[in-house]
């Protein structure tokens, strides 16, 4: 993740609050990971609550926190059972995310409780690969990187009928630098492209009355070859 592009997500937030008047006084991270974006929204004076499935992200995601504040909370939930403390003015879920819940309903579940826990006129902003990125750019790929820190094989493989990419990942981190010793872990993702009309129907369904879409960190129309969507549902 370190080349993750965290400052452009937080451009295109910021852009979208003022683009669509949003004023929002908390906001809910969801899928935030180790918290890169959640502290950062904390540190501008949101209220900020995050939530991820992951116990291990979420340790240290807390463990950045320098002082406990009841405007900064992490919660351990998976979204397709969202309840949140209370309503929220705005939803973001970035980093495609979504991308990896792999079953329809299982997501239109997950959009209708983002809906539930918004408050009235709340909106909800997130980012997914296109079925074009999934496909001609991350799908049957092999991607690596040799540093000293950590090397990385990546290995893809893409579904065309089922629209899911696999990838295979070995990592090797270096543990004891005077040894010269690394350690080999591998993990293994799963994600799944999602048509954008496929996209915009379920969140109707669920009862959002607008819904927008963009491409790639600007206020574009998407086209066949746009990689990262926007939607903004309110």
């Amino acid at each position: 993740m370190q080349d993750a592009p965290y400052e452009r997500w937080m451009t295109f937030l910021e852009q979208a609050m003022a683009r669509y008047d949003l004023g929002p006084r908390h906001i809910a991270d969801l899928g935030c990971g180790t918290g890169k974006l959640t502290h950062e929204l904390f540190q501008r004076g949101y209220t900020v609550t995050g939530v991820d499935l992951s116990e291990e992200m979420l340790m240290i995601a807390q463990s950045k926190v320098e002082r406990p504040s009841p405007k900064l909370r992490f919660l351990c939930q998976d979204l397709r059972e969202l309840k949140l403390p209370e309503r929220v003015d705005l939803a973001v879920s970035f980093c495609d995310s979504l991308n990896y819940i792999l079953e329809r309903e299982d997501l239109r579940e997950t959009f209708a409780r983002v809906r539930q826990n918004l408050k009235p006129d709340g909106c909800f902003l997130f980012d997914v690969h296109s079925v074009y990125k999934l496909r001609e750019k991350l799908g049957n790929n092999v991607f690596y990187e040799d540093n000293d820190e950590v090397t990385y094989l990546w290995q893809s493989r893409y579904d065309e009928e089922k629209q899911l990419v696999e990838y295979d990942i070995t990592f090797f981190a270096l543990e004891d630098e005077e040894e010269e010793l690394y350690r080999r872990f591998h993990e293994f993702h799963v994600q799944r492209a999602y048509d954008v009309d496929v996209l915009r129907g379920m969140l109707r369904d669920v009862g959002f009355t607008t819904v927008e879409v963009y491409a790639d960190f600007a206020w574009d129309v998407p086209t066949n070859s746009s990689e990262r969507l926007f939607f903004v549902a309110r």
